[in-house]
């Protein structure tokens, strides 16, 4: 991760939980209200990769590299969406 990425762990939170909590993150940035020093309104997005630990034998660099690899196809698919790994 680097640059404008970042991650969120969720304990006790499995896939289905996730992705929900992902695409409400995605659904209130891309209808926040944001205004630059100037008064211009800023519109955003974000794209998110989703993965889970549930049911699987991996360590985190793995885990990381899901989330990451999903990410990277919500980016490659038009962005402003949620994928899951």
């Amino acid at each position: 991760m680097g640059g404008e990425e970042f991650a969120v762990l969720l304990p006790e939170t499995d896939l289905q939980r996730a992705t929900e909590v992902a695409e409400r993150l995605r659904e209130e940035t891309a209808h926040a209200v944001v205004t630059s020093v100037t008064g211009m309104p800023l519109n955003f997005t974000v794209s998110i990769g989703v993965t889970s630990l549930e049911g699987k034998d991996i360590d985190l660099n793995t885990l990381i590299n899901q989330a990451d690899g999903a990410l990277y196809q919500a980016k490659e698919s038009g962005r402003n969406r949620v994928c899951l790994a």
